[in-house]
């Protein structure tokens, strides 16, 4: 009877499948290796792209930062324009208020008087109408105002003038002028003048035009 020692061959598949299980551990932690590179890899691509987009998300809030500032900014020199335009406004309509209106009425009924007129605008109406303008040889000792009184801009002048020709080139002057706007005669009266230290019934005396004007004042010159 023949006996085969098999120890030694079974040592060495035990030896072998050892090696091989070794060798699978290690492809095992190989590929484990190789897969979470790629897994860290691709998660700071992720974190990358999203630092990119921050970065372009903090750059625009930045920029809307700068333009809400600017916008701030800019609001605060509107304000500051406006109050110095309404100071100014108050000035300028101060300075053509009715002072100026008085002043005007006096300038009218002076010698050598004239309105204030847009020079342009006025010699252009006396070249399509030359008998719109007013009469530059007119005695202003003519007429004479006995009562001025103005309410919101609207006002009543009443007066007398030693003819009707006199009234007309009043009405016409104070129509020329920039500080008067759709002045109409309302009345006139044929009457004994009324001046103060005279009797009315004075016989001696030769009556006047009584007349009265309704109008509109402007504070403010029409070219402005």
């Amino acid at each position: 009877m023949i006996r085969i020692n098999l120890l030694p061959v079974k040592q060495d598949r035990r030896r072998e499948a050892g090696r091989n299980q070794i060798a699978i551990g290690l492809c095992v932690l190989l590929l484990e290796i190789a897969i979470f590179v790629m897994i860290s890899m691709s998660i700071g691509s992720d974190i990358d792209a999203q630092r990119n987009k921050n970065n372009i998300v903090q750059a625009e809030v930045t920029r809307i930062q700068k333009q809400i500032s600017d916008h701030q900014k800019i609001l605060d020199e509107i304000k500051e324009y406006e109050k110095r335009q309404a100071a100014i406004d108050g000035l300028q309509s101060a300075r053509t208020g009715p002072v100026f209106v008085m002043l005007e009425l006096s300038n009218i009924l002076s010698k050598n008087g004239r309105p204030h007129v847009d020079n342009d605008k006025y010699q252009e109406m006396l070249r399509i109408d030359s008998s719109a303008g007013f009469d530059e040889n007119w005695d202003y000792r003519h007429l004479w105002l006995s009562d001025f009184k103005e309410k919101d801009r609207k006002v009543s002048i009443k007066g007398q003038a030693k003819t009707h020709e006199d009234v007309a080139e009043f009405l016409r002057r104070i129509n020329l002028s920039q500080f008067f706007v759709a002045n109409e005669l309302i009345s006139t009266d044929l009457a004994k003048p009324k001046l103060p230290g005279t009797e009315p019934k004075d016989k001696k005396m030769d009556p006047v035009v009584h007349f009265e004007v309704n109008g509109e004042v402007l504070y403010r010159q029409k070219d402005e």
